[in-house]
């Protein structure tokens, strides 16, 4: 008679409890390993394959991960993981539900929480992943380039060699010695405390601390740029300009700039976390656009003069004027591929951007302020100013025909959020 022999993994991990109910183990796991200690793929496209049980708890407990949002990941892990970066990158710990609990062997000469866990292979053991599927299932993806037989070698190799250089830190979460296996319920209640029970920082304050964000790294360097540095500088951390501050743009705002001058409106009206795919702004083209768009605000400073350029009530520096130039630059760059890109800017620069000149007249009115002061403040919300001042200036630069012609019909970006 043969005897049943359940199938394990002997996993290196470092042994954690979170009160009576659930032990952890921490460890590293290569991204060749996550299907065989998972038992099976948790990409979104294999759940219909699943079986019952993991399809349901999948379906229930996961937000499938978008195209954009795993290509975005991927991008992350080649540029960010690969020599040369330009800042080095890192992921936070996936977190994987175990059914049932795993004998511990303390490791000789260690700590009592330190050893080796006999991980359960066994179909009856069911795994999931409750926090960090995108990662997995990003680390999954290349995994699966690195084996197409259709690739040339050497992006094989690239590949490869690239996986053999990071592992993903994992969390397994299993019932404590002597109790009961973890439930269904158990699990979704995981997946819920890890993704909801959150507070998240205000936009300003994690825009600032965000050094690895493609557009936030791109707004960074044109806030250190000469141009900006020489009229006032940009300030970090704020939602508007104070009275006393001497700067002439806040880092949101100007990250708002970027998003419209690279991505265009529809990125802009969308989320600050908003995916998409086949971006522009790539590590690849991160150079050209700090250049042109570098070249398209100093034109238009200098055209303006310091003095105007300056000058708080221009609309230019508000927020909405500075997403409306945005999307103008990426219009002239991006859709219409103008070459001579810097005599629009100056043409823009022109323009009495002044809040008490004729053409914003439907967009300020006049206000009291907290010291009972007559000012002219904008009339409606941010989206809607913005998108009256990128009318105001298509009609003046004649883009209208020009967008019409190579099939963009619409003058507000409207037609585009509709289709998205």
């Amino acid at each position: 008679m043969i005897e049943h022999v359940k199938p394990t993994a002997r996993i290196p991990a470092v042994q954690g409890q979170f009160g009576p109910r659930l032990v952890t183990y921490t460890t590293q796991l290569p991204a060749g390993a996550i299907e065989t200690i998972l038992g099976h793929d948790p990409r979104y496209r294999q759940w219909k394959q699943l079986p019952d049980d993991l399809n349901y708890i999948y379906q229930h407990l996961q937000r499938a991960t978008t195209k954009a949002r795993l290509d975005s990941i991927i991008r992350y892990i080649r540029f960010r993981f690969a020599e040369g970066a330009i800042i080095p990158g890192a992921f936070p710990a996936i977190s994987i539900a175990v059914q049932n609990n795993a004998p511990f062997e303390v490791a000789e000469n260690m700590d009592a929480g330190i050893g080796v866990l006999h991980f359960d292979l066994s179909r009856r053991n069911l795994r999931v992943v409750v926090d960090g599927l995108g990662r997995a299932s990003a680390a999954l993806e290349l995994v699966e380039q690195s084996e197409r037989a259709d690739l040339p070698t050497e992006t094989r190799e690239a590949l490869q060699k690239l996986l053999r250089e990071f592992a993903l830190p994992t969390v397994f979460y299993m019932p404590a010695p002597g109790t009961a296996p973890l439930s269904l319920d158990e699990m979704q209640q995981l997946f819920h405390d890890f993704n909801f029970k959150v507070t998240a920082v205000p936009a300003r304050v994690a825009i600032a601390l965000d050094h690895s964000d493609l557009y936030i790294g791109l707004t960074n360097r044109l806030g250190q740029s000469d141009t900006v540095k020489k009229y006032g500088g940009m300030e970090l951390k704020a939602a508007s300009l104070g009275k006393k501050s001497t700067a002439i743009v806040v880092q949101q705002n100007l990250l708002r700039f970027v998003r419209g001058a690279t991505e265009g409106e529809r990125f802009l009206e969308g989320s600050n976390n908003a995916e998409i795919d086949d971006p522009a702004l790539n590590e690849e083209t991160l150079s050209y656009y700090e250049d042109s768009i570098g070249s398209f605000i100093e034109a238009f400073a200098e055209s303006m003069g310091e003095e105007r350029f300056k000058d708080r009530e221009s609309l230019h520096l508000t927020s909405p004027g500075w997403g409306a130039l945005g999307i103008i630059f990426n219009d002239l760059v991006v859709r219409l591929k103008v070459p001579d890109y810097v005599s629009a800017a100056r043409k823009i620069g022109e323009l009495d951007w002044h809040r008490s000149a004729e053409i914003w007249s439907e967009i300020v009115r006049e206000k009291v302020d907290k010291e009972g002061n007559t000012v002219l403040g904008l009339a409606g919300g941010g989206a809607q100013t913005r998108r009256f001042i990128t009318r105001v200036i298509r009609e003046k630069l004649g883009l209208d025909d020009l967008l019409r012609e190579r099939g963009f019909d619409d003058d507000s970006g409207e037609a585009e959020r509709e289709a998205a």
